[in-house]
């Protein structure tokens, strides 16, 4: 049996939402018109798409969190290791470019002294250091340029920034030290959500300036791989062994990390089964991905998902779904993905 597209996009759109987004939680969703629905739906296949299709995951972190909160010293500190003492090419804000020791002093001089001013010492955080990053084999340039574009976009307030592109490492990244005050004197104070959405835009940038690049939860793909801090990071590369910190979980931690899957594995369930009663072949075809995708991934466990046959599964109809509006946009019409 198979239903209406609109039914199909507002299934995928609901729970779509709850599986990459976080935490998985159940919130009343706004009401969408037609051309809504269908507008967030066609995303949210694009999405589907590229996550299937295990495309390169951009990797946006504030890096420093300790020195970050120390003043201008720390300030200054960071410039020099960015710019390689001002042998690599930093760019600020207005797009000039700053290079040479000299240049860069010059930059911390104006960072201390313009504007709200940053002290030499202080307790509270002064500048963001965050850390952009692709796979290594990623085109060095367009990752310097959705950077950029990247910065003009979400910091391009008048807010003070500078950004320099590290080609030494396997890994294309940029760092980006942005001032915590801006002109308005209102302070950054971003959260796990504004990371969320840097993610996103930087993986936006990214696919403007032609890299394939994706920004999913490393839960909703079943990661269950270990990351280590920075300074964990730097401890392992001097040959030191952390206290707390074990690359392999242990049976306590994985357990902990099954259950945490639960809720992805039932999104995933939910989208499988709705796209494999939809009407349009390309949906069926992403449903049947969606089985060999969940089969595939790092966490396994025994989960609905598995057994969805999805040329034939039946859609459950006593789930939430998003609401949207059919009196609005009556004439627009359908578009068959």
């Amino acid at each position: 049996m198979t239903y209406p597209k609109i039914y199909i996009d507002a299934m995928l759109v609901n729970w779509g939402d709850r599986l990459f987004q976080e935490p998985f939680r159940h919130a009343r969703a706004p009401r969408l018109s037609r051309a809504g629905l269908r507008e967030g739906a066609a995303r949210m296949r694009e999405q589907l798409t590229r996550t299937l299709r295990r495309t390169p995951e951009v990797m946006v972190k504030i890096t420093n969190k300790a020195s970050s909160a120390q003043g201008m010293g720390a300030v200054r500190r960071h410039l020099r290791y960015i710019s390689r003492n001002g042998r690599v090419e930093l760019e600020d804000q207005n797009g000039d470019r700053i290079v040479g020791a000299e240049a860069v002093r010059d930059l911390a001089l104006t960072w201390q002294l313009g504007g709200w001013g940053i002290p030499e010492t202080s307790h509270r955080r002064e500048v963001f250091n965050i850390l952009l990053s692709m796979p290594p084999g990623t085109n060095r340039q367009a990752v310097r340029d959705a950077a950029r574009d990247f910065a003009a976009l979400e910091f391009g307030d008048g807010r003070a920034y500078v950004f320099a592109a590290h080609d030494d490492e396997a890994h294309p990244h940029v760092h980006l030290s942005v001032q915590v005050r801006g002109p308005d004197g209102r302070r950054l104070n971003p959260r796990r959500h504004d990371l969320r959405c840097w993610r996103w835009l930087f993986a936006e940038q990214l696919r403007e300036h032609g890299v394939d690049a994706n920004a999913s939860l490393r839960r909703t793909r079943g990661v269950t791989k270990r990351y280590p801090s920075q300074g964990v990071t730097h401890m392992l590369a001097r040959g030191e062994t952390p206290m707390y910190w074990r690359a392999v979980a242990n049976e306590e931690q994985r357990e902990a990390e099954s259950k945490a899957h639960d809720g992805v594995f039932a999104a995933w369930h939910e989208v499988a089964r709705s796209m494999a009663t939809s009407a349009v072949k390309a949906d069926r075809a992403m449903a049947v991905s969606i089985v060999g995708f969940v089969r595939a991934m790092p966490v396994r466990q025994h989960a609905p998902v598995s057994d969805i046959r999805p040329e034939t599964a039946p859609m459950r109809s006593d789930r939430p779904v998003r609401e949207y509006d059919n009196q609005r946009d009556d004439r627009d019409q359908d578009i068959e993905r």
